[in-house]
């Protein structure tokens, strides 16, 4: 250290020259610096509030431009015109309006949950129409507006919406904003008699909703802002500001203005707005520009202070161990490079290059571990689904992976794809569809069961499961479990063009309740052609005698074709063969045999359609029964075959037949839709009929399927009672259902609501 002392003065010394140059330099910026921040900062908090209003009466605007659709609205204009109460053909043009309603505030809504209601209150008729739904003014203050006993309020909203007001707005106290000021936009609908105004349309706005958004996206901390109306109300934030002394009319545009506020001095600058009769206001404290510039002043000289103690340290540390870090790395690559020979032109550029390559290789190595980690999971998911739990193979990382499982119950959801990519395209297009389509399920449906459910998902074949974890405590799974179901099948089959079929399991305890679970799943999935539906669960078929039997569509049309050309020793014997296959192979059940042999007649029915044949009684189909040995069934399956091939063209039943048969299986129906074993398979037992040929009728005399009769025949008696005050299950109960999870589902199919909606007034 003596022997260079005078090297390490030399040093320090060329260390601090160097440093005066940005020292005089930052100071003379200092002063440039402080003298433009006063004056941006001043020209920033101006635009503050005008960034207030332009936000402000944007939305504002865009809520104007609603309300004046509304005010033109063609069903507005026509119940406007009732005098008195709303008559029975008014009920569609109130059900139009209620959607349209909901419609709109879902639309203003897709930016945030500023608008709580529209409404169109009907002075004739003292009714209000909104998003919720159609009912008189009292009960819509005493459900949605004020609290119980608030008769002045209520006074007060009625007396604005029955006076004429084609543009305006007021601040009300309401259940809407749980306590906090809300705003009511108003207009008055275009076409009233002799100005007088027959309907008034409202919207109520979330002022701290507004607030949040812009303060949220363009303010300052220290700085506040009011918007005041014409009457010298504060709109936003009212308890905030009671005490400040601000009038409505002192208030001027473009200069500044000051005024006491909290012992402290603001400066209040002032714009007007575009759209309605406010004045949106901004206080600034005095000391905030200056406090700015000074801690700006602090921070400066501190950032020199501590530079230049950090060189000068650095400086000495280096000189004292004579320590070079680069040469020390570059030591460290080249070991790897000695025996490849290679040149190091630039030390700087060989440095970041090596450098480059150790972060790539590391962050392969962490995407590598991320895929392995992946794979470990999806194999003790599967293991878990499709084999029963066993304890003793549990690991550290199983039993990490599974935990979430071990308490509670659990209940798995497969997802089918109902719409198949076309085999036609080549393996390589096939597999890719499939993956996509799987890729697709997996996130619309884990995002939408995730908000209510722990979940996880495994990849199984062409299908994908999920493994949903209930609480003990959770009963009420059901309902919200149909209802996301339902949501999440149309959007992929709006968004996606095609449908999903979902099946369920029921719930069980703890790791073996998965597997428990899964196997039932997969028994519904043997329904899925037979129901054609998209949700199944256990819980509906394990007491059904729906099961499958093998009789494919192909089969079906070689028969008919066979009929058709006359070759009855060909058609014979496809029919003999399906026989064959379901009663000696398969082993099918009497029930499932008889609607086999159902099937079949229809076939031949259909056949007799195609050849003109004008009965079935002519060919002995109603002589075939399961009762009759196999040998019998075949003959008189081969003499109605015989019969056909040489029955010439002969006109079939009219249409007036048809629309009477019609008739009678509505009125059927009507008298047994509340029997839950009521089904179109039932229906035409009771008609002698098969299935397929009975909805083929009612479809070409009625030009809807008979299923969806009765269906909703069974939602429009369920209405009947839940507006009686019926409870959900017992509703359900009544009308035929087997339980309510399939009723909720198909009630909303049909009404666009649940149950539960229904009975609270929405």
């Amino acid at each position: 250290m003596r022997k260079n002392g005078k090297a390490y003065r030399q040093l320090y010394l060329s260390y601090a020259f160097i440093f005066l140059i940005p020292i005089t330099m930052g100071i003379l910026f200092y002063f440039y610096a402080y003298r433009v921040a006063k004056d941006q900062a001043d020209a920033s908090n101006r635009s503050l509030i005008q960034t207030v209003k332009n936000t402000c009466d944007r939305e504002l605007g865009y809520y104007e431009n609603a309300l004046f659709q509304l005010a033109l609205n063609k069903n507005v204009q026509q119940l406007s015109a009732v005098r008195g109460e709303f008559r029975s053909d008014n009920s569609y043009q109130l059900y139009q309006l209620q959607n349209e309603l909901s419609d709109l505030q879902v639309s203003i809504n897709k930016n945030g949950s500023f608008c709580k209601d529209i409404m169109v209150y009907f002075k004739n008729s003292d009714k209000v129409v909104s998003s919720f739904g159609n009912m008189d003014f009292s009960m819509y203050c005493e459900l949605y507006c004020f609290e119980e006993g608030e008769t002045a309020a209520r006074d007060r909203l009625k007396n604005h919406l029955s006076e004429y007001h084609f543009r305006d707005s007021i601040r009300m106290d309401s259940k809407w904003t749980g306590g906090r000021p809300a705003l009511l936009l108003t207009m008055t609908n275009l076409k009233g008699d002799f100005g007088e105004s027959s309907a008034m349309i409202g919207m109520w706005l979330d002022m701290e909703a507004l607030n949040s958004s812009i303060e949220l996206a363009a303010w300052e901390s220290g700085l506040d802002w009011m918007i005041i109306n014409r009457e010298g109300q504060i709109m936003n934030s009212p308890e905030e500001y009671s005490d400040i002394a601000i009038s409505y009319d002192n208030l001027e545009q473009g200069g500044d203005q000051k005024t006491e506020w909290k012992g402290e001095t603001y400066i209040i600058r002032t714009v007007f707005s575009d759209v309605f009769d406010w004045k949106y206001v901004l206080l600034m404290p005095e000391k905030l520009i200056s406090g700015s510039a000074s801690k700006m002043k602090n921070i400066f000289v501190v950032g020199i202070f501590v530079c230049l103690l950090t060189g000068f340290w650095a400086a000495s540390r280096m000189m004292k161990i004579n320590y070079n870090p680069l040469k020390v790395l570059l030591e460290v690559f080249r070991k790897h490079d000695e025996e490849e020979g290679a040149y190091v032109d630039n030390e700087y550029l060989y440095l970041k290059e090596k450098a480059m390559l150790l972060l790539e290789e590391c962050s392969d190595f962490k995407q590598l571990v991320s895929r392995s980690q992946e794979v470990v999971k999806q194999y003790y998911l599967t293991d878990l689904l499709i084999n029963a739990y066993d304890e003793s193979g549990d690991t550290p990382d199983r039993e990490l992976i599974c935990r979430q499982f071990r308490e509670g119950r659990n209940l798995v959801l497969l997802f089918l794809v109902k719409d198949a990519p076309n085999r036609g395209d080549s393996q390589e297009e096939y597999i890719q569809k499939n993956s996509l389509r799987k890729f697709i399920i997996g996130n619309v449906f884990g995002e939408g069961l995730s908000e209510s459910f722990r979940l996880e998902k495994v990849e199984l074949g062409d299908m994908v499961a999920m493994i949903l974890s209930l609480g003990k405590e959770d009963t009420a799974y059901e309902e919200r479990l149909a209802e996301i179901v339902d949501a999440m099948q149309k959007f992929i089959y709006d968004n996606f063009n095609f449908r999903v079929a979902v099946l369920a399991g029921e719930p069980h305890n703890g790791l073996e309740g998965v597997h428990l679970s899964w196997l039932e799943a997969k028994e519904a999935e043997e329904f899925v052609s037979v129901l054609d539906p998209d949700f199944i669960s256990y819980r509906e078929i394990r007491n059904s005698s729906h099961k499958k039997y093998d009789y494919p569509t192909e089969q079906e049309e070689r028969i008919i074709s066979a009929v058709k050309n006359h070759n009855s020793q060909l058609a014979v014997s496809y029919i003999n063969k399906i026989l064959d296959v379901n009663f000696l192979e398969i082993k099918a059940s009497p029930e499932m045999f008889k609607y086999l042999l159902y099937d079949l007649i229809g076939t031949l029915m259909k056949a007799a359609q195609e050849v003109g044949e004008p009965s079935d009684k002519e060919l002995g189909l109603n002589e075939i029964s399961i009762k009759l040995p196999l040998d019998k069934i075949k003959d008189k399956f081969s003499a109605a075959v015989e019969e056909l091939c040489r029955t010439p063209e002969v006109q079939g039943s009219g249409y007036s037949q048809n629309q009477q048969l019609c008739q009678k299986i509505q009125e059927y129906i009507q008298e047994n839709f509340s029997n839950p074993d009521l089904n179109i398979s039932q229906t035409g037992l009771y008609f002698h009929m098969t299935p397929a040929y009975l909805s083929s009728i009612y479809k070409k005399c009625t030009g809807d399927s008979l299923l969806k009769f009765i269906n909703q025949t069974r939602i429009d008696e369920a209405e009947r009672l839940l507006a009686e005050g019926i409870s959900v299950v017992e509703a359900a109960e009544r009308v035929g259902f087997r339980d309510s999870s399939t009723f909720i589902r198909t009630f909303k199919k049909f009404t666009g609501a649940t149950p539960g909606q229904l009975k609270s007034g929405r």
